[in-house]
């Protein structure tokens, strides 16, 4: 192949190569995201917050009257203004006069229930004081009463107990020969016979006499336990003892004397005498201790056959006679003895029933209210009954109390008013006020004092004068915040609607770009800028990423960190489609 035709290949090859080198470069150059840029600049990042509201009076008024009265006519409407004195409604006066004399008569019966309640206290009261004296005089007489009764008794206890002591000293009658072997013959410790002597025999009554000393004082028991109970109970005076003493004296003397003087005329010496002494019977026998005697007949005489003594009674008979006198004595001291203990025990539950009854008697009342209660009731109805009464003087007629706007109307002509509010006034004598709305995102950005932008639909002019009152939480919505502004000179009036826009500088960043520009993360933000790279076919345009920390920012503009980006460096604000780090891009012409 001649050089010529390899020169033409060659030179062709190289044709269609550039042909596709430029077709390819235009295609990519299609392909491309094509970009708008920005640089770094220096400023403040302001944020305004924009919100609507209407002017309302500085304060509300409520107007009210009395509850049951029938609205007889409204004068007003919602949004009027009026001034201080001006007739809103008025009320029947017919319905009026009806509770005035209803409230009159429930008062004068209140009066009298505390009229009432008062005298019943009182009678009360002197029931309580009757009660309390009756029943300390009750206590005392039965202490008293007590006392006596079981001194009574306790004295009638004791002279039982000395007579019968009297009468078991006195010991029991003196036994004949005859009695002797009775005795004898019954088992008795005075045979003369079984004691061996004759000194043995020679006074036998008085061996029997020992015996039935011995013998009633083991007998009687019960005299030693009402003895023992008598020293146990005894809670006398020295006096008292003492006249006891004499009495037990006295006793004792008489019962000697009546024995000096008994039927057998003898004292115990002469009857010991006439038993030491034997007798001789018709016969001519002598009767002793120890020789049975012997009748008419010659037979011999035994116990079955006692002597008798002068006055014509045996001894056998004498002898009942003593021991019946010892029972009933003894009866005697042990019936004295139980009344004395009945009298004890009936004086100790008298005085405890007296004492409870004493208790009972002061005992502390209940609180009884209901007096307090009744003139508390009482004020209440004079209370009323004077409102009723100024609603009358002023002939049913309620007025506006201040300067204002009828903001609210809860009355229907020909209804009964109810509890609350009848009337709600916006009071202007002093000012007004505005209150809006904004979103409650914009929190950190308004506090009071703050200065606000006012604009009222229909004139150009802003109002600049004011500054935010107050900040609050909407009730209504939490999203929301409420803003109020006061306007003392009343410049708006109530009820126009206004725009405000409050605006909150910051200080100056030296590194701020559209908010556009700036990318958002869950980790950070980002920014793409647009720098040259060396490619295959050259050098060629690319986007490529920066992290970056944003200090503030608004719905227009981003304050960045400083160092990060230097005011060369063309940042992609905008592009035709979606681009990354590393995307190749082109500048969009301008």
């Amino acid at each position: 192949m001649d050089r010529k035709k390899v020169f033409g290949i060659f030179s062709g090859f190289l044709a269609v190569m550039l042909l596709f080198t430029i077709l390819s470069r235009a295609l990519s150059g299609a392909s491309m995201a094509r970009v708008e840029t920005v640089r770094i600049t220096t400023g403040t990042i302001d944020h305004k917050v924009n919100g609507s509201g209407r002017v309302e009076a500085g304060k509300e008024i409520a107007v009210y009257t009395e509850s049951g009265q029938r609205v007889k006519e409204i004068f007003v409407r919602e949004g009027q203004s009026v001034e201080a004195g001006d007739v809103l409604f008025t009320v029947d006066m017919e319905e009026l006069e009806e509770q005035i004399l209803a409230a009159e008569q429930e008062l004068e019966k209140s009066k009298l229930q505390n009229q009432d309640a008062r005298s019943s206290r009182d009678v009360e009261q002197q029931n309580r004081e009757r009660a309390k004296t009756r029943a300390a005089e009750d206590y005392n007489q039965a202490v008293a009463d007590g006392d006596t009764s079981v001194a009574q008794a306790k004295a009638a206890w004791d002279q039982a107990e000395q007579e019968l002591q009297n009468f078991l000293a006195a010991g029991p009658p003196a036994a004949d020969a005859g009695g002797s072997r009775t005795k004898q013959q019954t088992g008795g410790k005075g045979d003369a016979a079984e004691n061996g002597g004759e000194g043995a025999a020679a006074d036998p009554q008085e061996d029997e006499s020992e015996q039935n000393a011995g013998e009633g004082a083991a007998a009687d028991p019960q005299r030693d336990e009402s003895e023992q109970s008598a020293g146990e109970g005894r809670h006398f005076t020295q006096e008292e003892d003492e006249k006891r003493e004499e009495n037990s004296r006295l006793t004792q003397e008489e019962s000697r004397k009546g024995a000096g003087n008994s039927p057998s005329g003898q004292n115990e010496n002469e009857r010991k005498e006439e038993n030491s002494q034997p007798e001789s019977n018709e016969n001519g026998q002598e009767e002793g201790s120890s020789q049975p005697e012997s009748n008419e007949n010659g037979q011999e005489e035994g116990n079955s056959q006692p002597e008798s003594n002068g006055n014509g009674q045996s001894a056998e008979e004498e002898r009942s006679t003593w021991e019946a006198e010892k029972v009933r004595l003894e009866q005697a001291a042990a019936e004295a003895k139980a009344a004395y203990e009945a009298a004890v025990s009936a004086r100790t539950e008298n005085v405890k029933t007296a004492a409870r009854a004493m208790e009972d008697a002061n005992a502390p009342a209940a609180s009884d209210s209901t007096s307090r209660q009744n003139e508390i009731t009482s004020q209440q109805q004079e209370l009323a009954l004077g409102k009723l009464q100024d609603l009358k003087n002023a002939e049913g007629r309620i007025t506006a109390p201040v300067q204002g706007v009828v903001t609210n109307i809860a009355i229907t002509t020909g209804d009964f008013t109810a509890e609350g509010t009848a009337v709600r006034l916006a009071d202007t004598s002093q000012g007004s006020r505005l209150r809006a709305s904004v979103d409650k995102s914009n929190e950190k950005y308004v506090s009071k004092g703050c200065q606000v932008n006012i604009s009222v639909s229909g004139s150009k002019e802003k109002i600049t004068d004011y500054t935010v009152t107050s900040v609050t939480e909407n009730e209504e919505d939490p999203t929301l915040l409420d803003i109020v502004i006061d306007m003392p000179d009343g410049r708006l009036e109530t009820g126009t609607r206004a725009e405000i826009e409050i605006v909150q500088k910051s200080e100056n960043y030296s590194t701020v770009i559209p908010v556009q520009a700036l990318h958002e993360e869950q980790n950070g933000c980002y920014v793409l800028v647009m720098e040259e790279e060396q490619g295959v076919m050259g050098k060629e345009l690319a986007a490529k990423r920066y992290e970056v920390k944003v200090l503030d920012k608004n719905s227009a503009n981003a304050a960045l960190e400083d160092g990060i980006l230097t005011s060369e460096q063309e940042i992609i604000s905008n592009s035709s489609r979606s681009i990354g780090d590393g995307s190749r891009v082109r500048k969009m012409e301008e």
